[in-house]
């Protein structure tokens, strides 16, 4: 592939820091709906999307002009990356669940929403393997936020055979990668596709020439206006549909092709880097709060609740609690992506020594050597 101008966001810089905290931000935001707060969650899914077609359409779009584009080592860090808190989310998704059937039992929910009909093994490997609403119904134990790992899993595995179908230089292999996307898209539904859009709109910053302004109040101004345009852009509408979901999807990216062109160049003033710590566990704040949520829940519509009334003190410190304990399993599983990726890399490199060194070497000729291990 030609040589490509990528607009890819810069690490230590003020635009990275302002995505970092826009993805904690979001994270906080399906939090707190889940809390019965009157924000704006599922539209903060959304922002998520584009926040992640950007990340990951600029892995991408870079390994492949630079020529070092690997399904393998994509496929690696991507899984990795998705199972470190995926894994023991399901886990500690059952084990919450069924604290809460022994102690409280099921009458306290609604008919359709008995957590004992979301716990079979058949669903735990549906959401492990990200086929949600795909081959299976239903997320893992009501853990209501797995819904987007499937839709995020393959958008990650479409977007590359969509890029290497142009190219690739060879036509057999752009037919090949152009009958997976067909396949994948049958696969995964109408839904999925349509919110594949929503994504793809993050994707294609990186192909976009930064927007060259000098004038400082001129950025100023226009990114403050793009913002409000975009927070605007969340505000919830009974019977919102995928087009209101759009609508969320162009402001946000919009306003991150305005972040990226503009503070870019600006290393982060912000001492300790306060967004990239506050990112560093957003994931996994998604991912494990709404089990514990439900459980506090299900706990004041029972008798055993110790409290009186609705306090605003108990549903703080509660709230607080949640977050708490979605930084302790951050602590011990997302903060050490890289570290496992490590390991395992080691445990497999290993592995194709030993299978190298076992290998049997030719008799028939003295001069035969073992194979290079470069």
């Amino acid at each position: 592939m030609g040589k490509l101008s990528l607009n890819l966001v810069k690490n230590d810089s003020q635009a990275s820091s302002i995505l970092d905290l826009m993805r904690f931000l979001s994270a906080l935001t399906v939090f707190l709906f889940h809390f019965y707060v009157p924000v704006p969650g599922y539209q903060a899914v959304m922002v998520f999307f584009v926040l992640s077609g950007y990340f990951i359409s600029s892995s991408v779009l870079k390994a492949v002009v630079e020529n070092r584009w690997s399904w393998s080592d994509y496929l690696f860090k991507r899984l990795t990356r998705l199972w470190i808190v995926l894994l023991p989310a399901l886990f500690l998704t059952y084990i919450l669940a069924k604290i809460q059937l022994g102690l409280f039992g099921e009458d306290l929910n609604p008919p359709n929403l008995k957590v004992s009909n979301y716990i079979s093994w058949e669903l735990f490997f549906g959401n492990l393997f990200f086929m949600q609403g795909i081959l299976v119904k239903g997320p893992f134990g009501l853990n209501g936020p797995l819904w987007s790992l499937t839709y995020e899993f393959w958008y990650y595995i479409l977007f590359p055979c969509i890029i290497l179908i142009f190219c690739s230089s060879k036509k057999s292999k752009k037919l090949f990668y152009l009958l997976v996307s067909i396949a994948i898209s049958i696969f995964v539904g109408q839904k999925i596709m349509e919110y594949f859009l929503i994504w793809s709109l993050g994707a294609i910053i990186p192909l976009i020439k930064p927007l060259n302004l000098e004038k400082a109040y001129l950025k100023f101004i226009i990114t403050l206006f793009s913002t409000l345009i975009a927070i605007v852009s969340l505000h919830y509408e009974a019977g919102s549909s995928f087009f209101l979901d759009l609508r969320v999807g162009i402001t946000f990216s919009f306003l991150i092709y305005l972040v990226v062109s503009f503070f870019n160049n600006n290393s982060s003033s912000i001492k300790n880097n306060i967004p990239k710590y506050l990112a560093g566990f957003s994931y996994t704040l998604y991912l494990t709060h709404y089990p514990l949520a439900n459980f506090i829940l299900t706990w004041r519509m029972s008798p055993l609740w110790p409290f009186e009334g609705n306090s605003l003190i108990i549903k703080v410190a509660l709230a607080i609690l949640v977050i708490i304990y979605a930084w302790i399993i951050a602590l011990l599983t997302e903060k050490h992506t890289d570290r496992v990726r490590g390991i395992i890399s080691k445990l497999i490199f290993r592995k194709n020594m030993n299978l190298l060194k076992n290998k049997s070497i030719p008799s028939n000729n003295v001069d035969s050597q073992p194979p290079m291990l470069g």
